[in-house]
């Protein structure tokens, strides 16, 4: 599809305040990406050239775009005074023969869906041709008003009660020929209710002068519009639901999958489970053969085949090989690798570490900013103690070593190969190869204290209940000898 004769416009700054959260609905994410980029993607796939119209926010808009490494132009629309106003400010940069105006809060519309509008347009002669749909609750739409070959949409403040009922609807997609937008763009009457201009009355005048005017069906859920934050979510399940029933076509078995929140960029391979309540984002991608079991957070990491991932579990920027199992109720974070064939158990946490081959850390274990080799045996309840309140430090475990339970591992410090660590242990200095390093105080045993101990407290039990007794007594004694007040014995 030839598009190089188009230049789209694309309308991107209103207040969105419907949203009523004092923020751009365009920065807002549908599964994983801001909802202006899908427009800016879809118009690049398409090799169109773009002007983004921006005012509110502008800053925070163009900041997204220009990170995201799209080229586009930009105009900055002043004074917020309605489409018209927004399409009409481009005009040095209407550089094509057809200028496709769009809004950009699309994150549904398909790139043949704008090829066939492209391609209708310049096979029909018309001056404008634009996108409706039918919708069974057009609340909020203006509608398409046909009166024979006249065509105008009619915004819906300005509905008739009868033209209320209409389920006919505008998308706010058009593509106009440049000619009729030069002739006719700055004949747009400014709205006495609103105080804009609206784009939707050139409609109208094209009707008006006897010139072609085409609308194209498409299906509404393509063309939804995003206003408020229940329209928000509506989009984000209908996306999120196309990208499960992807990866379904591909192999991947989702257990819930009205449960699942998985966004755009994430790759799953062949053969993989996905389980209840999962989120898996950021670009994550797993292996062939995976599973991901319920209520995992995966978040831009990078799963090789056939690792498991226990239940309640949490993985964040981070890299596990290929046969390893990590979980339940585990946390990985903040760049760490985890080699091939390695075990991370039930309540362990790991940050900015990396643990090569057949290694295992099952159990209650934190290790934080090391390095452990091959075939080493993380004890539980072992913690790496990286942090001395100023600086983080390293520890370093090389192959071969067996960590006792209950280690406490005093960083900096670095375990030579084939090494041992007793239970109870504190380690404050290196380990020498192949050597046990004992670091706990002598337990020393006191043969009878106990049984001493429990009498000294009985006669102290009793000493104290005596005491109690005696002090009752004469609390008594005290009571029955005292004199009653005046008022007391007048009664």
């Amino acid at each position: 599809m030839k598009t190089l004769n188009t230049r789209a416009i694309v309308l991107a700054a209103g207040k969105s305040s419907r949203f009523k959260t004092n923020r751009s609905k365009l920065l807002y994410s549908v599964c994983g990406q801001p909802m202006i980029l899908y427009t800016i993607k879809l118009l690049k796939n398409l090799g169109i050239p773009t002007t983004v119209v921006v005012g509110y926010q502008a800053d925070e808009i163009k900041k997204l775009i220009k990170d995201s490494a799209f080229k586009v132009d930009f105009i900055s629309q002043k004074e917020l005074l309605g489409t018209g106003n927004a399409v009409a400010i481009t005009k040095k940069t209407w550089d094509k023969d057809n200028i496709l105006v769009m809004n950009g809060d699309g994150p549904l519309l398909t790139e043949e869906i704008i090829e066939e509008l492209l391609y209708s347009h310049n096979n029909s002669g018309a001056v404008v041709t634009f996108l409706s749909s039918h919708s069974m609750n057009p609340e909020g739409y203006g509608r398409v008003i046909r009166d024979g070959k006249h065509v105008s949409i009619i915004e819906e403040r300005n509905l008739t009660d009868e033209q209320k009922f209409v389920t006919l609807i505008n998308s706010g997609i058009y593509l106009f020929k440049k000619n009729f937008l030069q002739d006719n763009i700055d004949n747009i009457q400014l709205d006495s209710i609103k105080k804009e201009y609206y784009l939707t009355d050139l409609i109208k005048m094209a009707s008006d002068q006897a010139l072609k005017v085409k609308t194209i069906p498409v299906p509404y859920d393509n063309v939804r519009g995003v206003n408020t934050l229940e329209e928000l979510w509506a989009v984000e399940q209908i996306k999120r639901s196309q990208i499960i029933k992807h990866w379904m076509t591909q192999g991947v078995r989702f257990e819930l999958a009205q449960s699942i929140h998985i966004d755009w960029d994430v790759e799953i391979g062949i053969g993989s489970y996905i389980g209840t309540g999962v989120h898996i984002i950021r670009g994550t991608k797993i292996g062939s053969n995976c599973t991901i079991n319920a209520f995992c957070i995966i978040d831009n990491c990078k799963i090789d085949d056939n690792s498991y991932i226990h239940s309640h579990t949490v993985v964040q920027d981070s890299k596990i090989g290929k046969n390893s199992h990590v979980g339940p109720f585990a946390r990985l974070r903040n760049n760490v690798l985890i080699g091939n064939n390695v075990n991370i158990g039930n309540f362990v946490e790991i940050k900015n570490s990396e643990i090569a081959d057949d290694s295992s850390a099952k159990h209650l274990t934190y290790l934080g900013d090391s390095k452990i080799g091959k075939n080493v045996n993380i004890g539980a309840g072992t913690i790496t103690c990286n942090y001395d309140g100023v600086n983080k430090h390293r520890t370093e475990i090389k192959d071969g070593v067996f960590i006792g339970s209950n280690n406490t591992l005093v960083a900096p410090v670095v375990i030579e190969k084939d090494a041992y660590t007793a239970a109870g242990s504190t380690i404050t200095k290196d380990v020498p190869k192949e050597s046990l390093a004992i670091a706990r105080a002598r337990q020393e045993n006191k043969v009878g204290y106990a049984k001493k101990l429990k009498n000294k407290n009985k006669k102290e039990t009793e000493s104290s209940v005596s005491s109690s007794v005696h002090k009752e007594k004469r609390s008594k004694l005290n009571f029955v000898g005292a004199v009653k007040p005046k008022s007391a014995q007048n009664l």
